[in-house]
This record gives C-alpha cells, structure tokens and sequence, in this order.
C-alpha cells in the first residue's frame, strides 16, 4: 500500500469510528426520534397520516447509518488494540456506500424543503412509489391484497389534495421520484451540491452495477499485458474513492439527523 493510501486508509477508519454515535442513536432511540407537539413535523404527520414523514424519515436514516455499519464491518475484519487486519473489495463496498448516500439524501430531500406542502408531497409520492413497486410484486406471484391499487392510489391522492394540492395537480403531484432528482435536491441542501451529490451517486452505482465504463475510470488498475489493441488490466480498490464517497455521505447522514432534530422540536422548546 502507497503512502497516501495508507492516510486515506486511516482517516476513513477513524471517519467511520465517529459513526458509533448514530447506531447508538438508533438502535436505542430513546427520545431522539419523537416528535414534540406543535413542532412542524408533528404537523406534517398529521397531514400525511398513516404514512408520517417522521417515520419515514427516521427510517431511511436508520437503514443509511446500517449500511454505514456493514461498510466498516467489512473493512475490518480482525481487530487489536495493536493491530487491525483490513479487506477492501474493489466493488462491493461502493454498494454499501450507495446505500448510505441515496437514505441520506432521501431524509434530506423529505425534511429539507420549508415548507409544509412540499414536504407532505414528497412524502405521499414516495408512498406511491411504493404502492406501485409492491402492486407488481403482487402480480408477479399472484397475490391479491387487501385492497386494489386504484384504493391505495386513491388514498393517496385524498391525502395531497386535503394537504393543499390542486385536485387537477395531484396526480402529477405523487408521480414517482427518481433517486437522480432526489440525491441532488438533496446535495443543494448541503455543502455538497447538487452536481457533486450526483457524481458521488453515479460513481458508486456505476460500481454497484459493475459498469465498465465505471471499473476504469474510478478503480487503480495496473497494465499486466498488452495483446495486439487489447490490455489486459489488474483492478484494485481505490481507497481515496472509499474514503471521499464516504465523506459525501456523513455529509448527507448528518444533515438529515439535524433536519429531523430541527423539525421535531416545537417552537420555544429545548432538547
């Protein structure tokens, strides 16, 4: 291992330590996912019962700080109060790290916008997003449920038009979103920005998905032989990648728990 990578190594080991504070927030929430009366969310869950943005919001927070848990589980896979014996995968880990980045974003994008509307909107077409995912589902192995999809539709479209949506808009209100818009209305919310939240995202789902154009451009790769026009290439993890992707996500993790702190509390309290 390079020098620099050794220091990236470091530095995003002692980054992922920093996270023990968001499982122990989450595993025992205590108090930290209530919501207060009167605060905004407390509204806004009154708006989009029974699918509360508060809920939906802490979930995708707790399900982002879980993959940012398996991340470093997988790093580390023997540890000593003198030694840590370390694995990185050349593409595996950019999985978790999407995982972390688009629940990030997802809370973000939920809570951020101030105001009511747009945040209950956002939530009931995620909400629709699902009904739609889980209606094929259903179809696919011959399930029928309780209720139609046209009832669980219609639920939906009551809810955003009694929130404050013109009825003619609703159903293009609860159209479902893309993870691509998501993550960058998420990036504008924080430091990151829209343009680079989007790399980030692109880059570890081009990984994910095993893309080559992806594998080339964002892996360490060493010419091993060249036959005719065609290289031969030994892939390697890019730790500066891991560890800056990373990064984007704390950024968009630590938003979305101040944004839920922010929204939970009522006017003139104190936590």
């Amino acid at each position: 291992m390079q020098p620099d990578e050794d220091r990236d190594l470091r530095k995003l080991l002692s980054l992922l330590d920093k996270a023990d504070a968001w499982r122990e927030t989450t595993d025992r929430p205590a108090a930290a996912w209530h919501v207060q009366p009167g605060s905004p969310l407390a509204g806004d869950d009154a708006k989009t019962d029974p699918y509360q943005v508060s809920h939906s919001a802490w979930h995708a927070l707790t399900v982002a700080v879980d993959h940012i848990q398996c991340l470093r589980s997988s790093l580390v896979s023997e540890l000593t109060d003198r030694s840590a014996s370390i694995l990185i995968h050349t593409h595996a880990q950019s999985s978790l790290i999407r995982g972390a980045f688009e629940n990030g974003a997802r809370a973000v994008w939920m809570l951020g916008p101030p105001t009511r509307l747009d945040r209950v909107t956002r939530r009931l077409s995620l909400q629709a997003k699902e009904v739609r995912h889980s209606a094929r589902m259903q179809a696919l192995v011959g399930h029928q449920g309780p209720r139609t999809v046209e009832q669980r539709e219609q639920q939906l479209i009551d809810l955003v038009i009694k929130a404050g949506v013109a009825s003619h808009d609703a159903k293009k209100a609860l159209r479902s979103p893309q993870y691509s818009d998501i993550v960058k209305a998420a990036g504008e919310l924080t430091e990151l920005g829209a343009d680079l939240a989007e790399v980030v995202w692109s880059g570890c789902s081009s990984l994910a998905h095993g893309d080559i154009t992806g594998t080339i451009a964002l892996l360490d790769r060493e010419i091993v032989e060249r036959v005719g026009d065609i290289h031969h290439v030994r892939i390697t993890a890019s730790v500066s990648g891991l560890y800056w992707c990373t990064i984007a996500s704390f950024v968009l993790i630590n938003a979305g728990f101040d944004l839920f702190r922010t929204r939970s509390t009522a006017p003139h309290s104190h936590r």
